[in-house]
């Protein structure tokens, strides 16, 4: 039979319950019924109903701490008798917990739950809601048991004080008892006095909370005394001022040590001694005259305290007015707000300094929803785009962003929103308010929450307009004749070497004609290069006006020009072409009253046959061309193959080279690095020669191609940058000064991954110091993998090792990427230098390398300086050093301290001799 279905008696039977258990339930019975907090059901009067009722956990809150009382707070016979209880209602008891069961009956006996209505609340470890009896549900405007659950103490009870000490005893603190605590609600400020503890029951950690409703005692005046044990417990200042004299009447510890004045100096104060600011005193009594005639008689105030020491303490106070004993009382509860308004200061000199260096920033800074509508942009910005920061507010990037580059910037916008990267760089360009397009550099990154959800992008945009514009006009000179605005031999070698590319995949040739105008110097040295410009300028346009648009018309320098056929089926074409050039230059030509008859040497050369790539192809039509001329001129030849003895010739070198280190056959000799301003050596570039035994030396220009191409190039570099650095060191220990030594690192060297440990290795064997020390990477090089170039420089800029970028202006540098490398100084390419007193374009370019590196805050080296008119023109332009045979040849290391000797005795540059030699 089913226990619910059976008698009580039956149900004792059934569950082994002696006479002896029997007559301790009667007796507990009679105990429980005569005890009115329990309020048990009517019915329950019986002991039948009893036995029934207690199998429902809703009245075990309320029996079991009465039942430890009644056994006189012994655990064996308390156990003993829940045992029993417990088993009457069915339910499990770990009996073994007695510890648990101890702790929590000590934490319900301290609340006093036997004498007076008490709210209860249990809560798990998280501090959620598990349990509260009818009085707590009551007390807290809680509809049903039901609505409780999971609910943190948080959002059932808003007091700071009660949390904190929760926390406290879940984290191994003692129980806590009479906590009072206050909270206000509609109709008024109450008080509670609240008994915390921790215990484990049923194997989880419990916090059993009482709480006893305080509020009518402490609105009795003639119970307030009774309570300043409890208001001392308080963690806020509280005091209580009789309104009529401005006296406190009452003060506990806390307020006491915030004023520093002890209780009985207190009591002969007020508040009007608390020295409030000027005009303070008289708000505090009309805002005390509108608390006590309010409805609710609740209110709060922020005034300033003085302490006994004199120091100001803001304070934030809480009133609540009481009549007692027939006086007009106010209690105040004080706290200190000095942080917070610390901290409100501290924001708003932090949002003042925002603005102001917002406003005042260098660049443009904005902000954007992420929407992208502006809703803050700062004076730059404004200036950038030319619209205000009220007219921002109504556009959004879409409005002033160039047609060209919307797509590109939905892309990345998206790409930055969804997470894909943190932040993005770009140029783009913006329309200014006028119409005209604005080149930026931007950089956009997005602000989130605390959850990690963005809420707006913030951008900030550099004016790059002129930078963009030198870059163009220097990426022209660059690739351009600066006379005839034809491809220039960079571009023509870049076109040829795509054009190659091309005829290599689609199995077709390519070809170049070079040419060279017959007798043009005797047009320059009899008529001038006024006369001899305009001729040049009219051989482009010719030349350019029979040359189809997908091919390319170029010129080398001089009288030099070259023709670029791609696509070709057969030589036919090229013959027909070269045929066609020499009909177009023997047309008269009229310039002033002059009449010219011209004609032209062509040297032609193709694509696979006469070489596999552009300076191949060059080189043989040039070869091609000598022959032309040496034929009588006005005549056109194709490149012949000599390969043989060149292949030949590669061998022996390639042999050599892998023996010259164990025998020692090279050596350095190093060329002076002099400064324009007070024409002293700063100064050596480190140049290799061989001298292979029983040969003659060979020249670099032979055999460094070549060690480059077979990887000997490593060890070889290596010897050199050692060397150096010994001699460097050398020359110190004699007594010179510190002089810094320039070592060109090749292509195969510096992408070597150990090139940083390498260097780091050579300092430190030979002990030099890495500011003597200067490398020299070519412009190519750093530009094959600009990423990767820009970490190894940085990595080598940080030892402190000088860098430079060798033969500058005859690569394809992006000046993007140029101010991203960590360099020191920019070396103009001799090929510039050489003819710069006659040539207008190497003049042209070597005045744009000198003007760019100033304004990158870069030094400037010119190499091949060998006449007085090199050196007269760069250092008008404000070259910083020079090198060259017209200061003095690379000299072997003890024709190099003679040098130095001679040159310590002079000071400029007109004293200094020239050492120039037969090279």
């Amino acid at each position: 039979m089913d226990l619910s279905q059976m008698t009580v008696d039956q149900r004792l039977a059934a569950l082994d319950i002696n006479d002896i258990d029997i007559t301790l339930l009667r007796l507990i019975h009679q105990k429980l019924v005569s005890t009115p907090q329990i309020e048990f059901p009517a019915a329950s009067n019986s002991f039948s109903e009893f036995i029934l009722c207690i199998k429902n956990q809703e009245y075990e809150a309320r029996w079991l701490p009465l039942l430890w009382q009644i056994f006189h707070y012994d655990p064996e016979s308390f156990l003993s008798a829940l045992q029993i209880l417990r088993k009457v209602a069915a339910l499990e008891f770990d009996i073994a917990n007695f510890q648990a069961t101890r702790t929590l009956a000590e934490a319900v006996t301290a609340s006093d739950l036997t004498h007076e209505p008490v709210a209860m609340l249990t809560l798990d470890s998280e501090q959620r809601a598990h349990f509260a009896n009818p009085l707590f549900l009551a007390n807290f405007g809680i509809g049903e048991l039901s609505t409780l659950a999971g609910k943190s103490i948080d959002e059932l009870i808003r007091n700071e004080q009660l949390l904190i000490a929760v926390i406290s005893v879940l984290e191994g603190a003692k129980p806590q008892h009479n906590v009072l605590i206050s909270m206000g609600d509609r109709s008024g400020t109450r008080f509670f006095e609240c008994h915390i503890a921790c215990a484990v029951w049923q194997a989880e950690t419990v916090i059993l909370l009482t709480m006893k409703d305080m509020t009518q005692r402490m609105n009795s005046p003639e119970e307030l005394l009774r309570f300043r044990m409890a208001l001392d417990s308080s963690i806020d200042a509280i005091y209580l001022i009789d309104r009529a004299q401005m006296r406190f009447i009452d003060a506990n510890e806390t307020a006491t040590k915030i004023l520093g004045y002890s209780r009985s100096e207190l009591l002969q104060l007020g508040p009007q001694d608390l020295k409030p600011d000027a005009g303070e005193l008289e708000r505090i009594h009309k805002r005390f005259d509108e608390i006590i005639h309010s409805v609710s008689q609740t209110g709060m105030i922020e005034t300033v305290h003085q302490r006994k020491d004199g120091s100001r303490l803001p304070v934030e106070v809480y009133l609540r007015a009481m009549m007692s004993e027939h006086r007009q009382i106010l209690v105040a509860v004080v706290r200190d707000i000095s942080s917070r308004l610390k901290a409100e200061a501290d924001l708003r000199e932090s949002e003042d300094k925002f603005r102001g260096i917002f406003n005042q920033a260098a660049i443009g800074l904005a902000h954007l929803t992420l929407e992208g509508r502006w809703f803050q942009t700062n004076k730059k910005f404004s200036e950038i785009v030319g619209y205000s920061p009220q007219e921002m507010q109504n556009l959004s990037y879409l409005d002033i962003t160039h047609p060209g580059d919307l797509q590109a910037d939905e892309e990345m916008i998206r790409g930055l929103i969804s997470g894909e990267y943190p932040d993005y760089t770009k140029e783009k360009r913006y329309i200014h308010k006028d119409g005209h397009a604005v080149w930026v550099n931007i950089t956009v990154s997005l602000v989130s929450d605390r959850s990690g959800n963005p809420i707006y992008a913030v951008s900030a945009i550099e004016d790059i307009t002129n930078r963009k514009k030198i870059e163009w006009d220097l990426l022209h000179l660059a690739n351009h004749d600066s006379l005839t605005g034809l491809p220039n031999r960079l571009l023509i070698q870049d076109r040829l070497s795509q054009a190659i590319a091309h005829a290599h995949r689609m199995g077709v040739q390519t070809g170049v004609i070079l040419i060279d105008i017959d007798r043009f110097k005797n047009i320059n040295d009899s008529l001038g290069h006024g006369i001899g410009d305009l001729i040049i300028v009219e051989i482009g346009r010719r030349l350019s006006s029979i040359i189809e648009s997908d091919n390319t018309v170029g010129r080398l320098g001089g009288d030099e020009f070259v023709v670029m056929l791609s696509e070709l089926a057969s030589t036919d074409a090229l013959a027909l072409t070269a045929q066609n050039i020499l009909d177009v230059l023997s047309q008269p030509m009229a310039i002033y009253e002059h009449e010219f008859f011209l004609t032209g040497s062509l040297g032609v050369s193709v694509y696979p046959k006469d070489g596999a790539d552009s300076q191949s192809l060059l080189k043989n039509a040039d070869t091609a061309m000598y022959r032309a001329k040496d034929a009588g001129g006005n005549n056109m030849q194709f490149y012949a193959h000599e390969m043989n003895a060149r292949a030949l010739a590669r061998f022996t070198i390639e042999g050599g080279l892998r023996r010259s280190l164990e025998r020692e056959e090279f050596v350095l000799h190093y060329q002076p690095q002099i400064d324009v301003l007070t024409g002293k050596v700063v100064g050596m570039e480190a140049l290799l020669r061989w001298h292979p035994l029983d040969k003659p030396p060979m020249s670099p220009a032979d055999f460094i191609p070549i060690a480059e191409e077979t990887g000997l190039i490593v060890p070889i570099g290596e010897w050199v940058l050692r060397s150096a650095c010994k001699q460097t060191c050398l020359w110190q220990e004699q007594g010179y000064a510190p002089l810094r030594v320039a070592v060109n690192l090749s292509a195969r060297q510096f992408k070597q991954k150990n090139i940083v440990s390498l260097v780091k290795k050579v300092l430190d064997e030979t002990g030099c110091k890495p500011e003597w020390l200067e490398l020299e990477i070519t412009e190519s090089v750093v530009m094959e993998d600009p990423q990767s170039a820009t970490d190894t420089l940085q990595e080598l800029s940080n030892m402190g090792v000088h860098l430079s970028i060798d033969d500058f202006g005859t690569g394809y540098s992006s000046l993007s990427y140029l101010k991203r490398f960590p360099i020191d100084t920019l070396k103009i390419d001799q090929s510039f230098v050489r003819d710069i007193s006659t040539d207008a374009d190497d003049a042209a370019i070597a005045r744009a390398v000198i003007a760019l590196a100033h304004s990158m805050r870069l030094e400037v080296v010119a190499e091949g300086v060998e006449t007085i008119e090199q050196l007269d023109y760069l250092r008008a332009q404000g070259c910083d050093l020079m090198q060259g045979y017209y200061f003095s040849r690379p000299l072997p290391p003890e024709d190099i301290e003679k040098f130095l000797k001679m040159n310590k005795s002079r000071s400029r540059l007109a004293a200094m001799p020239r050492m120039v030699s037969a090279r």
